[in-house]
């Protein structure tokens, strides 16, 4: 009796494992990128290049902060946890929006890769009237 009752349960192991195994590879073929459901993916397409380029630095500034951010808490005993509650979310939020800017900026035929333009330097200070001493 123990036998047969030790054969009932590895066979239900196998059919958890095989199962598990085939919930696992229908999720790994899955050929969305991370994000792109969440973003809407014309939200950049009707604005003009120069809108483009400030949403395109905005992005990346914020990716950069992210990634340093995650990269920073995976750094302590259980960072991984912390990093991917707190930061990783909206790190693949901004990635798939980066996305979105690029294809909008390949769209409308923006260059992504030329600097702002530098605001010109503030004048120089007129010289102030000497102090009159109080004597």
């Amino acid at each position: 009796m123990a036998g047969h009752a030790d054969r009932v349960f590895a066979g239900a192991r196998r059919i958890g494992a095989l199962t598990l195994l085939a919930l696992c590879g229908a999720c790994g073929t899955v050929s969305d990128p991370a994000g792109y459901s969440a973003v809407t993916q014309d939200l950049f397409d009707f604005m003009d290049c120069r809108d483009i380029k400030g949403n395109y630095d905005g992005l990346v500034g914020r990716e950069k902060t992210l990634a340093d951010l995650a990269a920073k808490a995976e750094t302590s005993a259980s960072g991984v946890i912390v990093s991917y509650a707190a930061y990783r979310s909206e790190l693949t939020m901004t990635r798939a929006k980066l996305v979105a800017v690029n294809r909008a900026a390949q769209k409308n035929n923006c260059d992504l890769s030329k600097k702002p333009a530098t605001p010109p330097a503030p004048a120089p200070a007129t010289a102030a009237s000497p102090r009159r001493s109080n004597r």
